[in-house]
């Protein structure tokens, strides 16, 4: 008798993957969603298509997978009958050859192969190829992720493709980029209402300022890009484009919040522009040492945000204190009465020299590396 597989039809389980320390920004955006906390994101479950809405809307998700079933897998044929009875016909038009990301905890196989080996069986395929790391890379076909636990595997469709980070906008960066996702969780965690003055006096490309004058706009970051559910057989590309009105018509035409980028590289500065240009965002973008920043003229307080060189891409390690003293200075100077969020690298020193008055003190990843977002009135 094959085992139980547990599937709703009826009702999307979605899970939701973040970065590193962005869990509960994501958890926080997806209330409307009734988000259930996670290792790794949060799960939602909802009426059918919220898994496209999740894509459509979610600033700060990483990836978002259709759950397709969880049943018990206690050697590798229960692996393999488990599979083959699997709603497959909702994402896979069995023409191209899925591929699989697979994680195993506790689980008596052997390790991916063995998984491998048992889909192939389960699809009557030659073979299953692996997937590779998701967040750097998109495919044209199906992506499963296979998790087993102990004895219990669930299984997953991704629905986004292109990882969620890539908007449309940034098709330039400057020299220590800050991924989409990141700075928009960023936002969401120091408490950006998209109504207060945003300021960034290292803007670097933009997109602390792009993402916030989007949250301001209330402006889905889905509607410029396309995602992997639009592959997925019995795609409704009508009710799609009218779920994507939608949202489009909830979108206001400007923000509601004054947003100013500086720089001290002129460089930065153009390509902020262009890709506010790409995003349809106006910015007042000005080239300014944060050594001497003045205060921000008319402007009542609001967020100051910055995403500081850590000596690692950019800069001379030995030249990061003396910024960072002085950076902690302008803010306590010019920014009196805002609140600072700044995302540093794991460094004490680092930290003790921006001098910020004492707030929140947060774990985060940037491109892998350990860091920490340091929010705080000043």
């Amino acid at each position: 008798m094959p085992p139980q597989v547990t599937n709703v039809q009826q009702r999307e389980h979605v899970f939701v993957s973040a970065l590193p320390g962005l869990e509960p920004a994501v958890q926080a955006e997806a209330l409307g969603f009734s988000p259930r906390p996670v290792d790794g994101g949060v799960e939602l479950m909802g009426a059918p298509g919220l898994h496209q809405e999740a894509n459509l809307r979610l600033r700060t998700a990483s990836r978002v997978w259709l759950r397709l079933g969880r049943f018990a897998a206690t050697d590798a044929g229960a692996l393999a009958k488990g599979l083959a009875g699997l709603p497959l016909e909702r994402v896979w038009d069995g023409r191209t050859t899925p591929r699989l990301s697979v994680a195993l905890h506790h689980a008596r196989f052997k390790g991916p192969d063995a998984v491998l080996a048992a889909a192939a069986r389960a699809w009557g395929l030659p073979s299953v190829e692996r997937a590779g790391v998701l967040d750097e890379e998109s495919s044209e076909g199906l992506t499963l992720l296979v998790r087993v636990e102990g004895d219990t595997c669930t299984v997953s469709a991704d629905t986004s493709g292109e990882p969620l980070h890539r908007r449309g906008y940034r098709q330039e960066v400057s020299r220590a980029p800050l991924r989409e996702t990141l700075a928009a969780g960023i936002l969401v965690l120091a408490g950006y209402d998209g109504v207060e003055p945003l300021v960034d006096p290292m803007c670097g490309s933009g997109t602390f300022l792009i993402e916030g004058a989007w949250m301001s706009q209330r402006r889905a970051p889905g509607l410029q890009r396309a995602f992997a559910f639009e592959r997925f057989p019995g795609f409704d590309a009508a009710d799609w484009g009218a779920r994507k009105a939608r949202a489009e018509a909830e979108a206001l035409p400007a923000p509601r919040s004054a947003l100013r980028g500086h720089d001290i590289n002129a460089g930065s500065l153009g390509t902020a522009r262009r890709n506010a240009r790409r995003a349809g965002v106006t910015l007042t973008l000005e080239r300014q040492d944060v050594r001497t920043l003045a205060a921000p003229a008319g402007l009542g307080p609001g967020l100051v945000v910055a995403n500081p060189p850590y000596g690692k891409r950019v800069g001379e390690a030995e030249d990061l204190p003396g910024l960072y003293r002085a950076m902690g200075n302008t803010f306590r100077r010019a920014f009196k009465g805002w609140r600072a969020a700044v995302l540093l690298p794991e460094d004490p020193g680092l930290i003790r020299a921006l001098g910020l008055p004492e707030g929140r003190n947060l774990p985060v990843r940037n491109g892998g590396l350990r860091c920490r977002l340091l929010v705080s009135t000043l």
